[in-house]
């Protein structure tokens, strides 16, 4: 069976050690278990700084996106959600708050119609399912929507694929560490407006405080290059090779990039997808926890070698050739 549920990678043993030999350091210290700072420890800030620009003083250390979500619902009473999208963001934000999913291209005009403040939950670049990216315009839209007083959030949880991209200005920024070393590192940042915009369930939330400075220890350059060659390359590489067999194959074009794509079976019910998929030991993520449209399916390509996204191309393939038409890419 060929896992394109999008599993994280393996690190190499050696950057396991390492991991353990900061964490080790880390616990070490007399104040471990001391509360973390509101903003998250000096020594991590000032790595996260070092290593990705992001700015002292607007940062905010968190315990990931959907922890970033769950502190800042309740901030506006309507939020306007993408989609497709990772579906949880907006039942965590549906909590406390009207949601409404919407494709990029609505967003603007549903947050100008609105008579309050509203906010705005974007991903990119390369946003799970689709691999979209936001484009200039876009990116101008997001801005004029900041400017008018409406709080718009840019998860950049994707960037490790993709050449930097700074945020639209006014915005909030928010990633992890999630798609880059996996879901358990629990790690990532908030990138505010301004100094004076942190709200209050945002301070003190990041994780505890030996967790925050084990990771300031591990994380150095020549880390990440590692990561990058172990974790990011690898998926991204099998990718391309998907796509290319496919275009070779079927004449097939995908927008977008980064670790995902999505595809769609026209007039099929998603249950009925992932069954044929399975058939051809192909393991996908149903197109619903991205509020994708019906008989679609994501494909992810982070549990996958390029051997492996040769069978997986020409398996989808097959079943293309033998659907009239109907399963093709979503771009």
């Amino acid at each position: 069976m060929l896992d394109l549920t999008g599993p994280p990678r393996p690190w190499p043993q050696a950057l396991v050690r390492r991991f353990g030999a900061a964490h080790d350091r880390a616990l070490e210290r007399p104040d471990r278990w001391g509360t973390p700072p509101p903003h998250g420890d000096p020594a991590l800030l000032e790595r996260l700084a070092e290593l990705f620009g992001a700015p002292l003083g607007r940062t905010v250390v968190t315990g990931g996106v959907r922890q970033f979500a769950g502190g800042w619902a309740g901030r506006t009473r309507t939020a306007l959600v993408e989609r497709p999208g990772f579906a949880d963001i907006g039942l965590v934000l549906a909590g406390v708050a009207a949601v409404r999913a919407l494709p990029w291209e609505e967003l603007p005009g549903a947050a100008r119609g609105s008579a309050e403040r509203v906010t705005v939950w974007v991903t990119s670049p390369y946003r799970n399912p689709d691999g979209r990216s936001l484009d200039a315009a876009g990116r101008a839209a997001l801005t004029e929507l900041a400017r008018a007083g409406h709080h718009v959030v840019v998860n950049q949880v994707y960037r490790w694929f993709a050449p930097p991209e700074e945020l639209p200005p006014g915005c909030w920024g928010v990633t992890s560490l999630a798609k880059l070393c996996g879901g358990g590192s629990r790690l990532g940042w908030a990138t505010v407006p301004d100094e004076d915009t942190v709200p209050p369930t945002l301070r003190g939330s990041g994780p505890a405080t030996v967790w925050q400075r084990a990771w300031a220890g591990f994380l150095d350059r020549p880390t990440l290059a590692s990561l990058y060659r172990s974790c990011v390359e690898p998926t991204l590489e099998s990718r391309q090779i998907f796509t290319d067999r496919l275009g070779e194959l079927l004449g097939w074009e995908f927008t977008g990039g980064g670790m995902s794509l999505l595809l769609s079976w026209r007039g099929a019910a998603e249950e009925q997808v992932l069954a044929t998929l399975a058939e051809q030991e192909l393991m996908v993520g149903p197109g619903s926890a991205f509020d994708a449209d019906r008989g679609s399916v994501r494909l992810a390509f982070s549990g996958i070698d390029t051997a492996g996204a040769v069978l997986a191309a020409d398996r989808v393939a097959r079943l293309a050739a033998g659907a009239a038409g109907a399963l093709a890419p979503v771009r």
